[in-house]
């Protein structure tokens, strides 16, 4: 079988592992091919202070996808993911560019990870972008992965329970959702799924200064194991497991950016988390 292809639309930064410079490894790792079209080309993630860099102009990038459509790759793309976006404009262009792989291959599976922002940092977008993940890219998904603070942007309240983000996930309407970093009552952290109607929940101590780029790598990870014909649920958990052995690994290793070379092992063979089943109803 040949491996799957996967065009992976988000950032690229020249130090550390966010965005494609955690995803691209990640999904080589797991026997895909990869299609990387930037949005933004940043010195560092902003959690070093203001980047250097900035967005790729939408002109380019839209030269990028007309040119992969002549050469016929559209039509051999396995996967979408589309993570941060940079500009309003590159938005759209993703969805248009998701449209044309569709119309190519309509079996392309559609992973969108709406980066909006988070707890500790708040929004860090510009203006209309969420915007566009909720109105223009979310409905064209088949798996959806918001953070707590982006669920809560997404849905417009307060999300204080697992019923509440169950809602929430919900009202995406997408076959395959998932929550990740919600804070549960009880001082764990949670990630959340619906898939098909019934509910699930994975459980983990919060770590200190965690490294970033896990959301990331959780997304490819997913589109990946679902790529290669995996069910949803298996899937994640074996993604959920790659996170949680990449942020055991940082901590021994005593570094703040994921080791993916040192522990690139752990991708393919971190044990799977494993999800509890929910008997819960949203609100």
């Amino acid at each position: 079988m040949s491996a799957p292809i996967v065009l992976s639309i988000q950032s690229r930064v020249a130090h550390g592992h966010v965005g494609n410079s955690a995803a691209v490894f990640v999904l080589q790792s797991l026997g895909c091919e990869v299609i990387e079209v930037p949005t933004v080309l940043l010195s560092a993630h902003p959690g070093y202070g203001p980047p250097g860099g900035g967005a790729l102009p939408v002109e380019l990038l839209r030269g990028v996808i007309d040119g992969l459509e002549r050469i016929g790759m559209l039509a051999r793309i396995d996967a979408v993911i589309v993570g941060f976006l940079g500009t309003v404009e590159t938005g759209h262009l993703a969805a248009d560019a998701i449209r044309r792989v569709r119309a190519a291959n309509p079996a392309a599976l559609v992973v969108i990870d709406p980066v909006i922002g988070d707890r500790d940092g708040g929004r860090y977008v510009r203006d209309g972008i969420a915007e566009v993940f909720r109105d223009h890219l979310i409905p064209l998904a088949d798996a959806v992965k918001p953070n707590h603070f982006e669920l809560e942007y997404l849905a417009g309240r307060p999300l204080p329970d697992l019923a509440a983000a169950l809602g929430a996930l919900d009202a995406l309407k997408v076959p395959v959702a998932v929550a990740t970093s919600l804070e549960l009552p009880e001082g764990d952290l949670g990630t959340l799924a619906l898939v098909g109607g019934t509910a699930w929940l994975a459980r983990t101590r919060p770590a200190a200064d965690p490294p970033h780029g896990l959301g990331d790598s959780l997304g490819a990870a997913l589109a990946a194991h679902m790529s290669a014909g995996e069910t949803a649920l298996t899937a994640l958990g074996r993604a959920i497991g790659m996170v949680e052995a990449l942020i055991g690994a940082a901590r021994s290793l005593g570094r703040a950016e994921l080791p993916l070379i040192e522990a690139a092992s752990l991708i393919a063979g971190a044990p799977p988390k494993r999800l509890e089943r929910l008997a819960i109803p949203p609100r």
